[in-house]
């Protein structure tokens, strides 16, 4: 199946492709919940919601697969789920050219 781009050019809407290639891997959405944790070091399952604009249900699903496959960890803080980066989560945004967790010196 061919897909042809009608839009003007230099307005490719597109991410950027080392984002494309985490997206393959990971899906659209589980790359973007991954990249926002990194870009924020942690970030709540509203912070999430609310960049994502999609349901609770949708983050928190996401970010269990991504719990699971141990490229975040989570916590809860009274009613609030906190989600940060594991150094593998780390690792495999480098690897693919994005920025990672904010290093400390």
């Amino acid at each position: 199946m061919a897909t042809t781009n009608s839009s003007a050019p230099g307005s490719d809407r597109r991410p950027p492709t080392r984002h494309r290639a985490l997206a393959a891997l990971l899906g659209a959405t589980r790359a973007q919940v991954l990249l926002l944790i990194a870009i924020h070091a942690e970030a709540t399952t509203n912070d999430l919601v609310d960049e994502l604009a999609v349901s609770a249900a949708t983050v928190s699903h996401h970010t269990s697969v991504l719990r699971h496959s141990a490229l975040i960890t989570t916590r809860r803080d009274g009613v609030s789920v906190h989600h940060g980066l594991t150094p593998l989560g780390d690792t495999l945004l480098r690897a693919h050219g994005l920025p990672g967790a904010p290093r400390h010196p």
